[in-house]
């Protein structure tokens, strides 16, 4: 599938001044396909900055042997999201940077530059059922478990690569027979240690380090909108919540002063469980660190 090899693209990235990490083994050319023509210097150095804000954390996260053939960034939203948050706000709580290795794909949250957070998860190629483009040009994986995880955002020339470097990654697996016990498709890895955590599990075995349950973030939700967003760090989110929350309650005094009581409270429990509900959702997508295990 390569119109490159590993020798030019590491002379390519020798003549830009641009140092991969040598703690990090990659297969340069899936990782940059495309190093000649209009645009290709400015699409090298993007996807360089990528790499480089998640580098100390693959050191930390990749397993030996670990290989990565493709990494990219883009937004893994659902559509109940999209429609109860709007697209915007969606994608704003969903970039996702994808790592593409030899043995499994990662998946990790950011922020919109890039940036990593610290919920993350783990696919083993055995648990992906198949890999499918949208009308929209979007990628979408659809996993043994049922679930399906919907990508969009990815540069064209990424989408274009993803699913070769996939298929070549999957087929490699299949052949070895490799196929690893899981508790769900799409495992939850820890926020401190980078260890799986089992589906339903809310304390990493490894570590100790505890997570918060969908349920307590969407209780917080459903008495002050906003603290569930702030406890999972969506601080762009929780800050328009909040002066959403605070023109409801400026509805509900109108409404308390008018001794309209009732639609008040109808108003307040209906606003506030759906907040809940959707908060309790997205929570329930990964874990977010409660409390981290003390140095000794």
């Amino acid at each position: 599938m390569n119109a490159v090899d590993s020798n030019a693209v590491e002379t390519r990235l020798t003549e830009l001044n641009l140092v991969l990490s040598p703690a990090i083994n990659y297969r340069l050319e899936t990782m940059f396909p495309k190093i000649t023509g209009m645009f290709a210097n400015g699409a090298i150095k993007k996807k360089f900055k990528l790499v480089q804000r998640i580098e100390p954390l693959m050191e930390e996260m990749l397993l030996d042997n670990e290989e990565v053939l493709f990494i990219s960034k883009g937004n893994q939203s659902s559509v109940s999201e999209q429609i109860f948050m709007g697209v915007l706000w969606a994608q704003t709580i969903n970039h996702t940077v994808v790592i593409l290795t030899n043995l499994r794909m990662l998946c990790i949250r950011t922020n919109g530059s890039g940036k990593p957070k610290r919920t993350f998860w783990s696919i083993y190629y055995s648990q992906i059922k198949e890999l499918k483009s949208t009308i929209f040009g979007n990628a979408k994986i659809c996993l043994k478990d049922g679930k399906n995880l919907n990508y969009s955002g990815f540069p064209k020339i990424d989408r274009n690569t993803m699913r070769q470097v996939f298929l070549d990654a999957y087929q490699l697996f299949e052949e070895k027979g490799f196929d690893p016990e899981v508790s769900q498709s799409r495992e939850k890895l820890c926020g401190h240690c980078y260890e799986v955590v089992p589906k339903h599990d809310y304390e990493c075995e490894s570590c100790g380090a505890t997570f918060w349950k969908p349920m307590e973030i969407g209780v917080r939700s459903f008495v002050f909108p906003s603290w569930g967003d702030f406890v999972m760090k969506h601080y762009s989110v929780a800050f328009a919540e909040f002066f959403g929350f605070m023109f409801l309650l400026l509805l509900i005094t109108i409404s308390i002063s008018e001794g309209e009581y009732v639609f008040a409270g109808i108003l307040f429990i209906i606003a506030n469980t759906s907040d809940a509900l959707i908060t309790a959702q997205i929570a329930a997508k990964g874990l977010h660190l409660k409390r981290v295990p003390e140095k000794v």
